[in-house]
């Protein structure tokens, strides 16, 4: 089983809180791994990761954004960060990839709890680690939800949906 971060390892995106959130997950699913895929360099979190001794399932990918491979090998995708005023890219690419999401409430404004990912309280590791063991032990909720978040990317989120929402914005200013 795969577990998948996707992004650049800056501090915002909350990769501690991953780090001990998979840790707590391995207690329960010791033979799970953690794909990390970024164009980052690990080694801020390497001590955090031999401390919580989940460094030999931590798999760092170190890849241009232009060459990420496609998600198609995770089974979970997660969003550890908090604060985020918009919507993460990631979790339009998680969701546009068809993936179970799991992320923070303070990345997952535009995810619908237990309708298009799971959403756990900031900072909340067990929950998150709970909720990435849910999804690996639930396949008909997690193929539930990835298709919901699928289909909301596409119906909410493609080119024409945005084309549809500038145009009404013109239009409304044209009858100003």
């Amino acid at each position: 089983e795969t577990v998948i971060f996707t992004g650049n390892l800056s501090p915002y995106q909350g990769v501690d809180l991953l780090l001990e959130a998979f840790a707590e997950l391995r207690l329960h699913r010791p033979r799970t791994r953690l794909q990390i895929v970024t164009e980052s360099d690990f080694g801020p979190y390497e001590a955090q990761a031999l401390r919580l001794a989940i460094r030999d399932a931590v798999d760092v990918c170190r890849v241009p954004f232009a060459k990420v491979p496609l998600l198609a090998a995770a089974d979970v995708a997660v969003s550890p960060r908090v604060v985020c005023d918009g919507i993460p890219q990631k979790l339009l690419n998680y969701m546009a990839a068809g993936k179970p999401i799991v992320a923070f409430e303070g990345s997952a404004v535009h995810l619908q709890h237990e309708v298009t990912g799971l959403r756990v309280p900031d900072r909340d590791i067990k929950a998150m680690a709970a909720s990435i063991r849910r999804l690996l032990d639930d396949r008909p909720l997690a193929d539930r939800l990835a298709a919901a978040a699928r289909d909301q990317v596409r119906r909410d989120f493609s080119w024409d949906s945005a084309a549809e929402r500038v145009e009404q914005v013109y239009r409304q200013a044209r009858e100003r």
